[in-house]
């Protein structure tokens, strides 16, 4: 009898915990329109600008709440007309250049998902790199009245940290209406006075398919 009784507890642990599983998607891939609006710290010198693009990734979730993260965007080239004063040190006589920039970012971090019948808000920190031409080609643009200096780095450390919602239509999809993020770029330049810090906003919408 017990043995039947240890049986039955079993069997119904077993399936209880598939059917639990079962409950939430294990695996979710988001695909999405990005907006990010470029914003070095040191504005005075270097303008903010624009940028459109998008980009994906894949959450793999470990509990109902807590998955692990990867995020790859790509904004498209844009032109933009940069004016320096002479406080700058690439350019102490002032200048004004016409560059174009992209940018592309990689990372890596948790999630955390609040998961309920008609919507999912979540929230995400994630760390990787960023990679971006705007400083090589505003330097190789200034060719009036511009110092010698290195060419800055098309690559820089990032961090990111934000949250969103996801509203399912069903198991297998859900639309991601709002994502808002945080992010934090180390570009290094001459052209903004050892700032190295770009304080970024980031917007993205989207589908996320769910497995």
């Amino acid at each position: 009898m017990k043995g039947k009784v240890f049986v039955s507890l079993a069997y119904l642990l077993f399936f209880g915990t598939a059917v639990f599983a079962q409950g939430f998607p294990r695996v979710e891939i988001p695909l999405n329109y990005s907006y990010m609006r470029f914003n070095p710290e040191n504005s005075n010198t270097v303008s903010s600008f624009s940028l459109n693009g998008g980009g994906g990734g894949m959450a793999v979730y470990i509990s109902h709440w807590i998955g692990i993260e990867a995020d790859f965007e790509g904004y498209a080239s844009t032109t933009q007309t940069f004016h320096f004063s002479g406080s700058v040190p690439l350019c102490p006589l002032g200048c004004t250049v016409t560059a174009s920039g992209d940018l592309f970012t990689y990372n890596v971090g948790p999630i955390f998902k609040f998961r309920a019948e008609r919507f999912e808000p979540f929230i995400e920190t994630m760390f990787g790199g960023a990679h971006s031409n705007v400083y090589g080609n505003i330097k190789k643009a200034c060719t009036l009245g511009c110092q010698t200096v290195a060419t800055p780095s098309n690559n820089a450390f990032d961090f990111i940290l934000g949250g969103g919602i996801d509203i399912p239509v069903g198991h297998s999809i859900a639309i991601r209406p709002v994502q808002l993020d945080y992010v934090l770029t180390r570009f290094d330049s001459a052209f903004t006075n050892s700032n190295q810090n770009q304080s970024n906003l980031r917007y993205q919408a989207g589908v996320v398919f769910r497995f």
